[in-house]
């Protein structure tokens, strides 16, 4: 009998596996390792390094693109837009926007986020770069308690300085004026138009309007306001024609003029209300008021010019 033979009879004893250890096994090690570092990645990446996300309602999202669209402030890409549904309201549009770490503090009550769409307006362009670039949502930052949920504005705010006087002109019609269009003060820009609409009467337009702070001293009770678009067409028998015009900006995008009686009034306080004219009076252009103003000091490096005090 063979010696395979006995050792195959109960009580003999059986072969032992070789197990043979290769080089090539530990690689496979590598597999579920990395798989596991790339799930760590990920998840320190979208929750840990990442920022907060937000949600932010939009009366209208149109040109925003989820994982494409950005969210910038001053220049630098702080955030991107995730996603995009209907609010439950069925008024607005629900986007969804994750920020990068370093933004966190812009989820801030008083923060303000706003569209960026190329616009044309008269004698304005504003946008332009998102005619190829796409449209982002801009940021303007506030101070307010934490929080992860805003409401978009339709346009970008225009800053206030605190201090500024706002008062309310009447007219007729609105003609060639519209949103940010200048007030100036003997050519110089010192205000602008914050909104307008139709008067509770339906008579007029309503325009409401801020002066600088700087400048506020200068508007008086008695100061008369007069629409400074368009050109102005005058004709004399004895002087002829004459055409003036406020600016060359006020051609095309409209603008207020005033000037205050050399008796200056007291001054205006907000909410005063003003009749703005379609043309001012001759007289008014002559009126010499002697008001002190506060003027901000010169910025450093810009070119000195001639001492005005």
């Amino acid at each position: 009998m063979s010696e395979r033979a006995e050792d195959a009879k109960p009580g003999g004893t059986l072969p032992k596996a070789k197990i043979k250890k290769t080089r090539r096994s530990w690689w496979l090690w590598l597999i579920p390792i990395g798989a596991l570092a790339l799930c760590v990645w990920f998840v320190y990446r979208d929750y840990i390094a990442s920022g907060p996300l937000i949600t932010i309602y939009f009366q209208d999202a149109s040109g925003l693109e989820e994982n494409d669209t950005s969210i910038n402030y001053l220049g630098a890409t702080i955030g991107q837009v995730k996603a995009l549904k209907l609010a439950p309201d069925n008024h607005r549009v629900e986007v969804k926007a994750r920020l990068a770490s370093s933004a966190k503090q812009l989820a801030r009550g008083g923060t303000v986020f706003w569209i960026v769409r190329p616009e044309l307006k008269v004698g304005a362009i504003s946008g332009l770069r998102t005619i190829i670039s796409g449209e982002y949502i801009a940021v303007r930052p506030g101070n307010g308690e934490r929080t992860n949920v805003f409401v978009g504005a339709e346009s970008e705010p225009i800053p206030e300085p605190p201090g500024s006087l706002h008062i309310i002109l009447l007219s007729a019609e609105l003609g060639s004026l519209q949103q940010n269009s200048p007030i100036y003060y003997r050519g110089i820009k010192v205000g602008q138009v914050m909104v307008y609409q139709i008067g509770n009467d339906a008579q007029e337009v309503k325009l409401q309007a801020r002066i600088d702070p700087e400048y506020a001293p200068l508007v008086r009770v008695n100061t008369k306001f007069w629409n400074a678009g368009g050109l102005d067409f005058r004709f004399g028998i004895f002087r002829g024609a004459e055409i003036s015009a406020e600016s060359a900006k006020t051609l095309l995008s409209g603008g207020i003029a005033f000037a205050t009686p050399t008796e200056a009034g007291e001054p205006a306080t907000d909410g005063k209300v003003f009749r703005l004219y379609d043309k001012p009076d001759d007289a008014w252009k002559n009126w010499m008021p002697d008001i002190k103003l506060k003027l901000p000091e010169q910025a450093p490096g810009q070119p000195s010019g001639p001492n005005l005090k």
